[in-house]
């Protein structure tokens, strides 16, 4: 694809992305009615928007160096935060989805409740660590991508000496680079094997749950019922754009063997942001804090319009 095409095509999911977050950042300072967002909640709905504005500027920044002249730092910087960008995007929305699971289906078992009572501290935890994990990923990326040679070089190392130094630093960055990209194989893989897990439990609870209403002759349509029926689609629809996603990057853009390379190529770009533009529309549908004050902004502008007409009607008589 080239970068013309590539331009039309995330341009404008660029601004409506961003559009959309900034209403969702106005939601979640001001919520309507002054509802404040409970824990984790709140933290993982901060962490999937804000690293989708790292992902979107650092697309944005990418597509202006490869067309301003290729400058390879801001191309290094710029991949290297789309990619761990992405990854606490993807991993944000999995635990939303094993947040609310959490919620909706009730335990029958030892460990489900007490998965149920330490929700929020099983959430913290694996934040922290991934995080961590964040932090560990960029530093080490910034050591495979170290000139060594050029290093080597410049403190005058004799020919006999400069090689093994060489062949030396060529392997421990093979081998870290390995070490790095396997482990984030490892960590799409569990993400998925949650996602999976929650969505599957939620739809086999809901499912047995309606029919046992239906058999008893209750009716389906409370508020809570429905707010679950909706947040379980939501998350379905969020797992098979996880499914996709992730098995796009673990078998599109990762590497198979020792080729050091962490460019996202023109197409995985596109394919992430329309991933990025679908996930920010779903939380919309899924999350009531979004959906309420959209629907108030909604109403509100349906009487302004209508204001005039009446009283145009009032003069007229």
């Amino acid at each position: 694809m080239d970068l013309q095409t590539y331009a039309i095509l995330n341009g404008p999911l660029a601004v409506l992305n961003m559009v959309t977050i900034a209403f969702y950042i106005f939601c979640m300072v001001r919520p309507l009615h002054g509802e404040k967002i409970k824990q984790p909640l709140k933290l993982l709905l901060w962490t999937l928007i804000g690293s989708t504005i790292i992902y979107i500027w650092s697309g944005v920044a990418d597509g202006f160096s490869q067309m301003s002249g290729l400058n390879f730092t801001m191309m290094f910087w710029s991949d290297l935060l789309m990619i761990c960008s992405v990854s606490t995007s993807m991993t944000s929305s999995v635990w939303l989805n094993f947040f609310y699971c959490s919620q909706i289906v009730p335990a029958h078992s030892a460990l489900f409740t007490w998965i149920k009572k330490n929700v929020k501290s099983i959430i913290y935890v694996f934040w922290i660590t991934e995080r961590i994990y964040t932090l560990l990923e960029i530093t080490s990326m910034l050591l495979i991508f170290t000139d060594f040679d050029a290093f080597l070089s410049s403190n005058n190392f004799t020919m006999v000496d400069d090689m093994p130094e060489k062949d030396f630093w060529k392997g421990f960055k093979e081998n870290m680079f390995l070490i790095v990209f396997s482990t984030m194989k490892t960590h799409f893989v569990f993400c998925l094997c949650v996602m999976v897990m929650s969505s599957g439990s939620t739809v086999l609870y809901l499912c047995g749950h309606m029919r046992r209403m239906a058999a008893n002759g209750q009716l389906v349509s409370s508020p809570r019922f429905r707010n679950q029926v909706r947040v379980t689609v939501t998350g379905l629809l969020q797992g098979a754009l996880y499914v996709f996603s992730a098995s796009w990057i673990i078998y599109g853009t990762f590497p198979q063997n020792a080729n050091i390379n962490i460019r996202f190529t023109t197409v995985d770009s596109t394919v992430i942001m329309v991933y990025m533009t679908a996930t920010l529309f779903n939380l919309g549908a899924g999350q009531a804090v979004f959906r309420q004050r959209a629907a108030h902004i909604w109403l509100r502008g349906a009487q302004c319009f209508k204001a005039p007409q009446v009283q145009q009607t009032d003069q007229g008589a």
